[in-house]
């Protein structure tokens, strides 16, 4: 009879697939996308920026905190200075976000190439103050398609008259190194993404704030961890405390998690429901459903390779079992089951 270790069971996961995610133009957030996240900058944060590549699985399920910041994609028609932007394709929303110094709305406006994404151009508006930028040439960019190794720079100067006396002046520099080092599984209170492509940033800025012609400089530099997902963009992102030039950081400056979207609505502040159980015991598998419905039941080696599909049906709610294959050679074996409102993994390894 073989041996059968159980090592790990009944953990909230789902095992990454095999296939490095690719994203392309077609693969962003859609005009009428609707979005929450949350801005918590006050809980340490222990971020996995350990061995880069893929696939891995990054948990940020737990309970969050903050100010909300409302996302949204819109038709360039239906935003304020869209008549500045003709070129403009879509344009991204975020209320209620810090502006430099700022507190108010923000509107990005952004065209693709086949091998970029440029902002080129923005709008801040907070009571009184507004601020235009149009970035043509010093556009902010990114890269198609993003993959594993992708990398681009951006770099913009923007110099604004805070008040109608020019007393108070803001000139900005920004400057950014970006990589795609990771991929796989991100779990939020939204919803678990199995394709997720994490990308490191390095960002530099140097700000100039001019007041009755005396200038104050501040010079920032910050690590920033992004993790997107195809159809809704950022699902969450980590940025360390400034001028912490080592990535290996477990406090964030600022950390803002994808609670809710109008694709998968999640649930605001909570944390996700326990998952059911996995047990694995003389040669079989058990396990228990909440409710009766459509589940998948998958066994992967240790290399990401489903080896065996146990089950992929409509079942009852209530206890189940099913007898593992008889062929499993030595090794480590992950189960993962998935229903409608549920995903786990749970691991073990034959012996002999």
């Amino acid at each position: 009879m073989r041996k059968i270790l159980v090592l790990l069971i009944s953990v909230l996961a789902a095992l990454p697939l095999v296939a490095q995610p690719v994203f392309t133009a077609d693969d962003l957030p859609d005009i009428g996308y609707e979005a929450t996240l949350i801005q918590d900058t006050v809980k340490p944060i222990i971020v996995d920026v350990g061995t880069t590549g893929g696939p891995q699985t990054w948990d940020f399920s737990r309970e969050v905190f903050g100010d909300t910041v409302p996302f949204e994609v819109l038709e360039p028609a239906d935003t304020p200075v869209a008549d500045s932007f003709p070129d403009a394709e879509f344009v991204y929303h975020l209320a209620g976000v810090l502006q430099d110094t700022i507190t108010g709305d923000l509107w990005q406006y952004y065209q693709t190439t086949s091998t970029q994404m440029l902002m080129i151009g923005d709008y801040a508006e907070s009571y009184s103050i507004r601020l235009y930028h149009d970035y043509d040439p010093d556009r902010v960019a990114s890269v198609f398609p993003l993959q594993m190794d992708a990398e681009w720079q951006d770099s913009y100067h923007t110099l604004d008259s805070l008040d109608p006396f020019g007393l108070f002046i803001l000139e900005m520099t920004s400057s950014s190194s970006s990589k795609v080092d990771a991929w796989g599984t991100v779990i939020v209170p939204a919803d678990t993404f199995d394709e997720a492509l994490r990308y490191i940033t390095y960002d530099t800025t140097l700000m100039i704030q001019t007041k009755m012609g005396t200038p104050d400089t501040l010079l920032q530099r910050t690590i920033n961890y992004t993790w997107v997902a195809a159809e809704v963009g950022a699902v969450v992102r980590i940025s360390s405390l400034e001028d912490e030039t080592d990535p290996q950081f477990n406090t964030a400056g600022t950390y803002v998690p994808l609670i809710e979207n109008n694709l998968t609505p999640g649930i605001e502040e909570t944390k996700m429901s326990a998952p059911p159980e996995i047990r694995i015991r003389d040669q079989r598998i058990f396990f228990n459903t909440d409710q009766a419905g459509v589940v998948e039941l998958d066994l992967y080696d240790a290399g990401g390779r489903r080896a065996a599909s146990l089950c992929h049906g409509i079942l009852p709610s209530g206890e189940h079992s099913l007898p593992l294959p008889a062929d499993l050679t030595r090794g480590v074996y992950f189960v993962r089951m998935r229903t409608s409102t549920e995903s786990m993994t749970g691991k073990f390894v034959v012996l002999d």
